[in-house]
């Protein structure tokens, strides 16, 4: 069993709960800052949820928790990156992924995964610095911190949700451990066969969406109630809960890909 803290949780319908779908892992902590979310996951898991990852102390949290975490899985806030916002990286105050990286540095899992929005891989680091400067200097971070990372991206359409929905899924490896990375199977490879074992599930099922995801270019508006006034405080939340979630099936590719790579360490 790999130990697993979630950071950026949401509502754990990412990462937390793909981890409990996939089996392998153990969940010992989350960390959220929104209230709605964080009564939802004290709800859903039974374990500490903290509340701002921005001003952790994860050495005293890993004392108090005596035990060694093994992979860090994260969905940093999108809307820094976001092509549908003013993509301001690195100047953007929702931006977490430093608070990520000092997890990282920190507390030295043996892997990561980490989920964001694909305007990530062209954001600038600050606006008018060049195109994908911020995924650069995230990928040269993260070697600093003595991480090797893989990524691709892949989406709730692949699976037949009839949404589009695509993310980018990151995944690294300690530079401590010793992988055979010369036998190791392409990601790209076991993502297609995972997809074509849902397509192939799906055809044998006779199941089909009712909605053509070709013509959807992405899930707003989905989770939206009618007849209910936005006024509503509980609905916002909700609304906005809904708006981040990260399906736990794509979560899963990464996951999968992390248990695979633990398989061929030495």
């Amino acid at each position: 069993m790999l130990v697993q803290l979630d950071l950026c949780s949401g509502v754990g319908a990412g990462f937390p709960l793909a981890s409990l779908i996939t089996g392998g892992f153990e969940l010992v902590g989350l960390c959220e800052w929104d209230e709605y979310c964080r009564d939802i996951l004290a709800k859903r898991f039974k374990v500490e949820v903290l509340n701002d990852i921005k001003n952790c102390d994860w050495g005293s949290w890993q004392q108090e928790q005596n035990v060694g975490i093994d992979i860090i899985t994260a969905s940093p806030p999108c809307q820094p990156f976001s092509l549908q916002g003013k993509r301001k990286g690195a100047g953007d105050e929702r931006n977490c992924f430093g608070a990520v990286l000092k997890a990282l540095s920190i507390l030295q899992p043996k892997f990561f995964a980490i989920e964001n929005v694909p305007g990530l891989l062209t954001c600038p680091y600050f606006p008018g610095d060049p195109i994908g400067s911020y995924f650069s200097n995230l990928l040269w971070s993260l070697q600093s911190c003595g991480y090797d990372a893989q990524w691709l991206c892949v989406g709730s359409g692949h699976f037949g949700a009839p949404f589009i929905r695509e993310r980018l899924l990151l995944v690294g490896v300690s530079q401590r451990l010793k992988l055979d990375w010369e036998s190791a199977t392409p990601w790209t490879e076991q993502v297609r066969s995972t997809v074509e074992e849902t397509r192939g599930f799906r055809e044998a099922r006779g199941i089909k969406s009712p909605i053509y995801r070709e013509n959807l270019q992405s899930a707003v508006g989905l989770d939206e109630s009618p007849g209910i006034k936005s006024g509503n405080g509980i609905i916002r939340a909700r609304r906005a809960a809904l708006g981040n979630c990260l399906d736990p099936r794509v979560a899963s590719i990464a996951l999968r890909r992390v248990l695979y790579l633990n398989s061929l360490c030495k």
